[in-house]
């Protein structure tokens, strides 16, 4: 009898550690992954990817964590700024997304992206508004419409 057991919740750190246990085995990547799906799901990690740090602990590497990278981390997006945007916007409806940016000391691009695609603003007579039908609402509207079209003599 096969036993299943799926976990899941699973850390990147845990993977890694399996990969790396499995490898000091001499057991292959395409093992090793096959291994991983049986345990934690399809979605745990590419073939690819486990060959990769299979590779990674042969060239000597002994820690599982992330190493520390240059750069600045990824902040502008954050539920804090999201907040703030949303308050800005709500007490001045003809601010700008370079004033927004400017005030909160992101990029102009991030700024956009929290207005447009978070926030679902939109500019109307160069005033914020926020966007009233989804698509969904969208569709059931033209449904509607086109019922309407078709009732007509």
């Amino acid at each position: 009898m096969e036993r299943k057991c799926a976990l899941n919740s699973w850390s990147k750190e845990e993977v890694r550690a399996v990969i790396r246990y499995e490898w000091a085995r001499g057991v292959s990547g395409t093992e090793i992954h096959n291994h991983l799906v049986e345990v934690y799901g399809p979605g745990v990690m590419s073939k690819q990817m486990v060959r990769r740090w299979c590779r990674t602990f042969s060239d000597g590497r002994q820690q599982v964590e992330d190493i520390p990278r240059a750069g600045r981390t990824r902040m502008a997006t954050a539920d804090a700024n999201v907040g703030k945007v949303d308050d800005m916007i709500r007490a001045n409806r003809r601010i700008t997304i370079y004033e927004v940016a400017e005030e909160l000391g992101i990029s102009h691009e991030r700024a956009q992206n929290i207005i447009h695609d978070i926030l679902r603003y939109r500019k109307v007579s160069a005033r914020w508004v926020p966007r009233q039908l989804t698509s969904t609402h969208q569709e059931q509207r033209m449904a509607v419409s086109l019922e309407h079209l078709r009732a007509l003599p």
